[in-house]
């Protein structure tokens, strides 16, 4: 209370001081809050395309499960694949009734790298081994919060291979290993 000549007066009401420093307080809780959500929606995105590029290497596995004398034969051991180069043409063998097993391969990888390539940002994929030592595929993708980092383990398992580090730095990869 603070006198004024022989009364009492009660401050009523709040100051302007009080309501400046609520608001202050409120909008740095709305900015913390803007940039957790825009923080979720990076690693939800990221997340999404490293589910997609699992299930299309366990795509191409099961599409060499299938063909397993094209497999038995070298047609899924490739050499000299370059990221991001997909081929422009399809193999000349439309129907897999009539394809011999080479063909077949072709078509599959072919048919995968295409879809891939839809299906996540800066997708591409590689796949060597052969029956006795086991297949690797490689899926390489544009991973946009890990640009400008360190490649993860994961993305260090892929290295150096097809994407050269040095022209593709926000490529990120998953290297998956199988046995047919």
């Amino acid at each position: 209370m603070v006198p004024a000549g022989n009364h009492a007066v009660r401050q009523s009401g709040t100051g302007m001081i009080e309501v400046l420093v609520a608001i202050v307080i409120a909008a740095f809780a709305m900015f913390a809050l803007i940039g957790m959500q825009t923080l979720a929606l990076h690693y939800q995105k990221s997340a999404h395309v490293h589910s997609m590029s699992s299930q299309f290497s366990a795509d191409l596995a099961d599409r060499v499960r299938a063909n397993i004398r094209g497999a038995d034969s070298g047609a899924y051991n490739l050499s000299q694949q370059t990221y991001p180069a997909v081929e422009e043409s399809a193999p000349s063998c439309s129907e897999s009734v009539g394809c011999t097993p080479q063909e077949l391969a072709a078509k599959d990888i072919q048919e995968w790298r295409v879809s891939l390539a839809n299906a996540v940002p800066g997708g591409w994929g590689e796949i060597a081994g052969s029956l006795a030592d086991g297949f690797t595929v490689k899926v390489y993708f544009l991973d946009p919060p890990a640009t400008g980092g360190e490649p993860d383990a994961v993305a260090k398992n892929c290295l150096p291979s097809a994407a050269d580090p040095a022209l593709h730095k926000d490529v990120m990869c998953i290297a998956t290993a199988f046995f047919p």
